[in-house]
């Protein structure tokens, strides 16, 4: 089964991550969904059932494959809300996009599952049993780069504590499931592939701490109200970039197309002597 559409991203922090185009955005096509439990298909009464049977054994399982496009949606809803993401609607063909530093992403849903468990609490002359419902939703995203081929990675999304929540009925927990798993989505691709930017301007300060501070991030590049960025301090080691994390920004107000101004929300003082002495700090997102 196949679904087809184009967004846009970018990697991770890497060399072609540089200060000229460090927030740039790439094509991605989202080319292939399977679901390994197609063939395993309840309706919607048969899943119930199934699941309520199991009140006499106090736990059951089932897999509720009605949910499947919801699933797929999920998953393009979780890649095109990342920061450096542009969901295309598949108006862009495969041939427009063939060039390095663009992806396409195969999708294999590996678990679409309503559960159940069941405990009895005695009260007196009466015996009171209660029901749970857990959803879960788990899958595996490749990323391959669309002009080498290479596979740059392999996530994978859900498992026990990660799609879960629990509900009056089986469908509300499976779709609250599916809510957090395309959620989890944006995380990952937010972490992968960052908006980076620079301090550009220490502003208010108390004493030894640094209070806000102005970025060269803006509307241009994705910047918005309320998002939190990481401030690093970055040394080169054997040729390679080492990042050590002194402090976290909130962004209170964005100014313009390439600035900002952020709230120091944590590790003031290590940012205002980073600030004094002139140390130059990378400012990268963590929402």
């Amino acid at each position: 089964m196949t679904i087809a559409a184009v967004l846009c991203c970018s990697l991770t922090v890497s060399a072609q991550d540089t200060q000229t185009n460090r927030n740039q955005v790439y094509n991605i096509m989202l080319n292939n969904v399977e679901y390994t439990h197609r063939d395993e298909k309840l309706s919607a009464g048969e899943a119930v059932g199934q699941i309520l049977s199991g009140v006499l054994t106090g736990q059951t399982s089932v897999q509720a494959s009605k949910y499947e496009d919801d699933v797929k949606n999920a998953i393009i809803k979780g890649l095109s809300g990342a920061h450096r993401f542009r969901y295309n609607d598949g108006l862009a063909q495969l041939k427009d996009v063939v060039q390095e530093g663009n992806i396409v992403v195969n999708a294999v849903i590996t678990n679409i599952q309503a559960e159940s468990s069941t405990s009895s609490l005695k009260l007196k002359d009466d015996v009171k049993t209660s029901t749970t419902y857990r959803g879960i939703v788990e899958a595996m995203l490749t990323l391959k780069d669309l002009k080498t081929g290479e596979v740059i990675a392999n996530p994978s999304f859900g498992g026990k504590g990660t799609s879960f929540s629990s509900y009056s009925t089986s469908d509300k927990a499976i779709k609250e499931a599916i809510a957090h798993f395309a959620t989890r989505i944006t995380a990952w691709l937010n972490k992968y592939s960052p908006l980076q930017a620079n301090i550009i301007e220490g502003t208010a300060a108390k004493k030894d701490k640094q209070k806000e501070v102005y970025i060269d991030l803006g509307s241009s590049e994705g910047a918005y109200e309320g998002l939190h960025m990481g401030v690093f301090q970055v040394k080169k080691i054997g040729g390679r970039e080492a990042k050590s994390q002194i402090g976290k920004l909130k962004i209170e107000a964005v100014e313009g197309d390439d600035i900002s101004r952020c709230k120091v929300q944590s590790g003031g003082k290590d940012i205002k002597a980073a600030i004094d002495a002139g140390e130059k700090l990378r400012v990268i997102s963590i929402d």
